[in-house]
């Protein structure tokens, strides 16, 4: 399969600190013009995960038309001040982060991760029937018409699991 571009469809695109760190997520949507509708799927999810990530708040929300390489912020965004989580992020929990995958059904692949993964690894998955909190997540990601679409503007079917990682740049960081 030939490669898309990035900017293949509409993005919105979460901003989020925990302590003095800064992350950012994507999340491929159908029409920038539903915010509304989109920040409500949006928040829920984080709502779910909660739970798996340490405390987080979201900074801004920024948007992207397919086909733009500009992102500008949405001027009213009821999700800039929301805080997710629970606990603290410290040193060890910092280049920890919690993978959500699926496949369009187009068959390209997408993914959304988090930072600040609390708790211990585990095997380094954490599945549906395991944590109440995948499986709520999961069931937003795979119930949201509209968004967390593929890159190829298909919806995505996401597997009943997310994978914990240790990122490198972030841990890395954490050496210094």
């Amino acid at each position: 399969m030939a490669p898309l571009p990035h900017n293949n469809t509409d993005l919105v695109i979460v901003d989020y600190s925990q302590g003095p760190r800064n992350h950012s997520f994507e999340v491929r949507v159908d029409t920038l013009s539903e915010i509304e509708a989109i920040e409500t799927v949006i928040g829920a999810f984080l709502v779910a995960v909660g739970g798996l990530v340490g405390a987080a708040e979201i900074t801004a929300v920024r948007g992207q038309a397919a086909g733009s390489n500009i992102s500008l912020p949405f001027p009213i965004s009821s999700l800039v001040g929301t805080t997710f989580g629970v606990g603290t992020t410290n040193n060890e929990t910092v280049p920890f982060f919690l993978n959500f995958v699926g496949r369009s059904t187009g068959g390209r692949r997408v993914s959304l991760a988090l930072f600040g993964k609390s708790g211990s690894l585990s095997d380094y998955r954490l599945t549906s029937s395991e944590e109440t909190e995948i499986a709520a997540a999961v069931a937003i990601l795979n119930g949201s018409e509209g968004t967390f679409l593929a890159i190829d503007d298909l919806p995505a079917i996401w597997y009943p699991y997310a994978n914990v990682g240790v990122n490198a740049y972030w841990q890395r960081k954490q050496r210094t």
